[in-house]
């Protein structure tokens, strides 16, 4: 089931629905999001470890060097055999033990936060050896601090000039949150101050494809935004719908897209689809019917139609089809980014519902 928060930023008027995808939050105007997590465990009563990942440790510091409105946030935690004053001061040893490994690994002392818990807030069940290990740990997290700034705009009709009634999707990669225009095609919504985002737009009969912007210098073009309204045959390529290596499991970074997929079909409610399923067979020819591509694809195709059903969207609407490998996005990928766009989904208008 999708999960759908309700939250008031900037203190809006419009309600605006946040779906986030591995782990963000929004408090104000500001987008807290981790981009990276990993623990250092322990054993029962040890305050070190020689257990140390020092890879994890090396992406962090690259982390922090990259995006200056980064920190560092760590959590100490025991298991729960023994009293809470025991535990609260052994957490703290392990606290500033693994504070002295991110500093000795030239992480910014003045970026990290550190909190101890002891036993309370345990990360798992202390019912299981595997949960009690997973407490024995400093948690370590880089996250960002985005603020928000608040963006009004336009959205019309490129044919006859009128303002569009709709949904306006705001992606930062992290946190997809949306808000509705006005008869006149009127929208206010906040956006990220620094980086990219990604912004879509979804009426009954107009569908802006998820286009890249960045405040300092698209601010202009989102003052009036063209659409023009979509026609039979019209292909969207939902190339941030992936699927892992040679199943019809979805990526978790990219899972929340199926919801964004959900929301056209259902605004776009007098339209039939097809939803196509695609595979990574570049380096064979053709497969046909029978073969484990085009098997593959089936399924893929399949388990997108499954989850729209499932939440709700009329079956009568929907078909889904096997692309195989028919319709690469990359023809000859080369790189792990390029792979996984082949493994994708496609979404096909098929004409009006009525007819």
């Amino acid at each position: 089931m999708r999960q759908i928060l309700t939250i008031l930023i900037l203190s809006l008027l419009l309600p605006i629905y946040s779906y986030t995808q591995i782990e963000s939050r929004i408090e104000n105007d500001t987008i807290f999001q981790t981009e990276l997590s990993f623990m250092i465990l322990f054993e029962t009563n040890k305050d070190s470890t020689d257990s140390i990942p020092v890879n994890k440790i090396i992406r962090l510091r690259n982390a922090l060097e990259l995006h200056q409105d980064g920190f560092v946030q760590m959590e100490a935690r025991t298991d729960s055999h023994g009293s809470q004053a025991y535990n609260m001061k052994l957490a703290e040893r392990r606290l500033h033990f693994a504070k002295d490994i991110l500093v000795g690994n030239k992480v910014q002392e003045d970026r990290i936060m550190g909190f101890t818990f002891g036993k309370i807030k345990p990360l798992a069940d202390n019912d299981s050896e595997e949960g009690r290990q997973k407490n024995r740990s400093v948690s370590i997290a880089f996250q960002r601090a985005i603020p928000l700034s608040p963006i009004s705009g336009r959205v019309v009709c490129r044919e006859n000039g009128q303002g569009l009634q709709g949904k306006v999707f705001i992606n930062t990669g992290y946190t997809q949150y949306s808000v509705k225009s006005t008869s006149d095609g009127d929208f206010t919504i906040p956006v990220p101050e620094s980086g990219k985002f990604y912004f879509d737009f979804f009426s009954p009969n107009h569908i802006k494809e998820r286009g890249y912007y960045q405040l300092s210098s698209d601010r202009e073009k989102l003052i009036k935004i063209f659409v023009s309204p979509f026609k039979p045959d019209e292909l969207f390529d939902f190339d941030d719908i992936l699927f892992y290596t040679s199943t019809t499991t979805v990526m978790r970074n990219y899972r929340h897209n199926l919801f964004r997929l959900y929301e056209m079909l259902r605004i776009t409610d007098g339209y039939n689809y097809e939803i196509q399923g695609h595979v990574n067979c570049h380096d064979l020819p053709p497969q046909p019917e029978g073969t484990y591509c085009y098997n593959l694809s089936k399924r893929r195709a399949k388990k997108v139609y499954t989850y729209l059903v499932e939440e709700g969207i009329d079956p009568e609407r929907l078909k889904y089809k096997p692309y195989s490998n028919f319709d690469l996005y990359y023809s000859n990928p080369r790189s792990e980014s390029q792979h996984r766009k082949n493994r994708r989904v496609t979404v096909k208008v098929l004409g009006s519902a009525d007819q």
